[in-house]
């Protein structure tokens, strides 16, 4: 709940209910086309709220495009 009404919140969401399995190339690139630069900043901060295979899969949205 720490994340909820913030846009990290809402795709840390999305992704669980993804799944693991269904997070590929063409669901990242997608994400980071929404993506501002605040955005990103976000995510990483609320790294700590989500669980570990979403963390990874934030990390790799930080990524530089």
């Amino acid at each position: 709940m720490a994340t909820a009404g913030r846009l990290s919140g809402l795709i840390i969401q999305a992704l669980r209910y993804l799944g693991r399995s269904h997070v590929d190339d063409k669901t990242l690139a997608r994400l980071r086309q929404k993506l501002g630069d605040a955005d990103t900043r976000a995510l990483l901060k609320d790294l700590a709220y989500a669980p570990a295979w979403i963390g990874d899969i934030l990390r790799r949205l930080a990524q530089p495009k």
